[in-house]
């Protein structure tokens, strides 16, 4: 059976308003990203050798969040869509992996939950709870992202190709996604919240599939840029200690676009 588009297509008012009054992705009350990359500079393991893609990921990333802080101070709400582009830069930063068999960046789906089994098995195994503490503080933003059906890449699926399993799919995640954060499955949970909204948005914005600016996805940039600072603050705080920084280390592969100097070759610079 194929649905029609108008059937597929829900209605605007039929879907909980993200927030009354829009906020900046950036959460002020976080610490800046020059305090992540202090605190990573007083670690007593970040000029061993084999730190040295780790390094060079903090840096990275907190380079691309502080130009998410910046544009958020200087120019608020008006750039949401930047903060959130500028943000997933910095997430990117930190999950990025070079394939080795393609000799090719990995797709980012596959580098992403390396990232975050990593991460969370990391977490549980510390007994610190950064994330499932996440999801709980703010489990009405998650909320309200897993009810976002026009985050759903299912969603723009069926709507594109009139199929019932799609509509199935996308009208179940909601239910899925309470169901995860019932049962504290938070791996699950971060998986379809980094995955199936957050990530749908940024590939809208980046593959041009939204207007700058454009006042239809307002709230919902602004509830995945928020989630995504979140996420990266919880990220930061599980990844800079000299207790667990060996452990992710190991489990994030090679980066990607080395610093190449004095001509040397790729390989030669990671050596160095």
């Amino acid at each position: 059976m194929h649905l029609s588009k108008r059937a597929a297509y829900p209605h605007r008012d039929s879907i909980p308003h993200a927030m009354n009054e829009i906020t900046n992705c950036i959460d002020p009350e976080l610490p800046s990203a020059r305090e992540y990359k202090r605190r990573w500079q007083e670690m007593p393991c970040k000029d061993v050798g084999d730190y040295t893609e780790l390094a060079i990921r903090i840096h990275r990333a907190c380079s691309w969040l502080h130009r998410a802080q910046v544009v958020a101070k200087e120019s608020g709400t008006d750039a949401l869509d930047d903060q959130l582009i500028f943000l997933w830069i910095s997430f990117n930063a930190l999950y990025g992996q070079w394939d080795q068999e393609t000799n090719h960046p990995a797709k980012d789906i596959r580098s992403v939950r390396d990232f975050i089994v990593g991460a969370t098995s990391l977490d549980e195994l510390h007994g610190l709870g950064a994330y499932q503490a996440l999801l709980k503080e703010h489990r009405e933003l998650a909320e309200r992202l897993f009810d976002n059906v026009y985050l759903d890449h299912y969603f723009w699926r069926g709507l594109a190709e009139g199929e019932e399993e799609e509509e199935e799919t996308w009208h179940n995640l909601p239910r899925k996604g309470r169901h995860y954060l019932d049962e504290g499955q938070t791996e699950s949970a971060l998986d379809r919240l980094l995955l199936y909204r957050v990530y749908q948005l940024r590939c809208q914005l980046v593959h041009g599939g939204a207007t700058h600016g454009g006042g239809l996805n307002r709230e919902s940039v602004a509830d995945c840029g928020r989630f995504l600072h979140l996420f990266l603050d919880r990220s930061f705080e599980v990844l800079v200690h000299p207790d667990r920084a060996e452990a992710f280390r190991s489990n994030l592969g090679a980066i990607c676009y080395p610093p190449i100097r004095d001509g040397r070759s790729p390989s030669a610079s990671r050596e160095s």
